[in-house]
C-alpha cells in the first residue's frame, strides 16, 4: 500500500469519523473501500456499455435483414411497447 493525501471538507470529514468510529474500522478503511467500490462500479459500467453497444448492433442488423432498412426511431418505440404487451400478457397467462 502507498499512502496518499486526499482533501475532504469538514462535513465529509466528521461523517466519515463517525462512521468509522460506528463499525469499529478507521476512516483510511472507509475511504479504501470507497474507491474499490467507485472502481468496481466504473469497470462494471464499461462492461456493461461495450456489451449493449454490442447488442444494439447486432439488434439493428437484424433489423436491417428483416425489414430490408433501418427502422426510425418511432417505428422502434412502437416495436419495443408492442414486444412489451407482449411479454405482460404472457406473463399474465402463466400466472392464472
Amino acid at each position: 500500500m502507498r499512502r496518499t493525501q486526499i482533501y475532504l471538507d469538514e462535513g465529509q470529514k466528521q461523517a466519515l469519523r463517525l462512521l468509522a468510529l460506528d463499525r469499529g474500522s478507521t476512516v483510511s478503511d472507509l475511504v479504501r473501500e470507497a474507491v474499490s467500490r467507485l472502481l468496481r462500479d466504473e469497470v462494471q459500467q464499461g462492461h456493461w456499455s461495450k456489451r449493449l453497444g454490442t447488442l444494439q448492433e447486432r439488434i439493428q442488423k437484424s433489423i436491417v435483414a428483416y425489414h430490408g432498412r433501418e427502422l426510425t426511431e418511432k417505428e422502434v418505440d412502437a416495436a419495443a411497447r408492442e414486444a412489451r404487451a407482449t411479454v405482460a400478457a404472457r406473463r399474465r397467462r402463466a400466472a392464472t
